[in-house]
């Protein structure tokens, strides 16, 4: 704790002279911002790294929100290696969204058992692991606030080792894609998105249902199929832009049918879920989650915000039996005005002592 409390001292310095630096910039099409990582939650402990930020305009800035794009690489105090380029884009007029990353990762991390009430003690197995994910996604608008369109992702995983014995190894046992696999998908997205601002709404909602069949005529090596609906809604309590009070919530199903690969199974932590667990804790076919968050304007570039949260992963007989609580309160520091983009510094808690701190930059939803 104490060093974490150190790593947020350094950033918050940073990131103030950060704020004052750029306090110009609200006219700029366009803006690079350029950050150290210094990133902290249970699933990674501490991760250092560079990180460039854009926000960009493609096109008439009362019909087109910021486009976004971000490069960063991090090494992490438990041996993790990432780097990833992503982008957000949005064309003039908005008539096209496009969204796309590509990572490399090195990558050893904490697997469970299957269900929502597997034991730390008895279930644990550290897997190690390398992958390269590319994914791209193309979006026509339809109406005023409506997205669809196609995305297609490759993840293929390499060198998957235990540090236990195959005799005794859940993973080697019982996973699929024991040593290496390759899923490829080609998908189908609808976006409802009409938040005001990307990285930072204060009002608006956004819907996302995404139907991606991964083949081996594409190249995997399971046919298996993810579903994902990601619902979310944003309402300000008052008028004050300046001074805005937000109540957030989000609600994320995911389900997964046919052979599907361990390490891609539905679990909370992917798509920044439900913090005050460790990433992959429990997993399972299905997954669904659900989070509040009210968010407030404190002092300067100052906010802060309050959140609760519950998620509950399916059973190898696809029944939910477990619900997984959690809660929490954090702090914002504003590093671009125009753009809303936010450092975020949360601590949030678990059931059976999970819990932890997390340092990201923008919101969790």
């Amino acid at each position: 704790m104490k060093r974490a409390l150190t790593t947020i001292i350094c950033i918050w310095v940073f990131t103030t002279l950060n704020v004052f630096a750029q306090s110009d910039s609200t006219t700029k099409r366009f803006s690079i911002t350029p950050l150290p990582i210094i990133v902290s939650d249970p699933f990674m402990g501490l991760g250092f790294g560079a990180l460039a930020n854009a926000n960009f305009l493609t096109g008439n800035v009362h019909s087109t929100r910021y486009s976004n794009a971000q490069v960063y690489a991090m090494k992490t105090t438990n041996g993790q290696l990432a780097a990833q380029i992503n982008h957000t884009i949005f064309t003039n007029n908005e008539k096209y969204f496009i969204q796309g990353k590509i990572q490399y990762l090195d990558w050893p991390e904490n697997v469970f058992a299957f269900g929502g009430n597997t034991s730390r003690e008895n279930d644990i197995e550290r897997i190690s692991y390398k992958a390269l994910e590319f994914e791209e996604r193309i979006m026509r608008k339809f109406g005023k606030n409506n997205f669809i369109g196609v995305q297609y992702r490759l993840y293929n995983c390499w060198n998957v080792s235990s540090n236990q014995v195959d005799s005794i190894s859940f993973y080697s046992k019982n996973a699929t894609g024991k040593q290496s696999f390759t899923s490829s998908s080609l998908g189908l997205h609808f976006i409802h998105d009409s938040r005001d601002n990307v990285q930072n709404a204060f009002k608006g909602n956004y819907a996302e249902v995404a139907i991606n069949p991964n083949l081996k005529e594409l190249g995997s090596t399971q046919y298996w199929t993810n579903i994902r609906v990601d619902l979310r809604t944003y309402k300000m309590l008052n008028s004050n832009l300046q001074h805005p009070q937000i109540l957030a919530a989000r609600v994320l199903y995911e389900q997964a049918i046919g052979d599907v690969p361990y390490m891609l199974m539905p679990m909370f932590g992917r798509y920044y879920t439900t913090r005050g667990y460790v990433q992959g804790r429990y997993r399972g076919n299905s997954f669904v989650s659900t989070e509040v968050e009210y968010r407030a304007h404190i002092w300067k570039a100052i906010g802060g915000v309050m959140f609760a949260g519950a998620h509950a992963v399916s059973e190898t007989d696809g029944s939910y039996q477990y619900i997984n609580p959690t809660a929490g309160a954090g702090v914002r520091i504003m590093l671009n005005k125009s753009q809303r983009t936010n450092l975020r510094v949360d601590y949030a808690i678990g059931k059976q002592n999970e819990g932890g701190l997390y340092l990201q930059v923008t919101e969790a939803f």
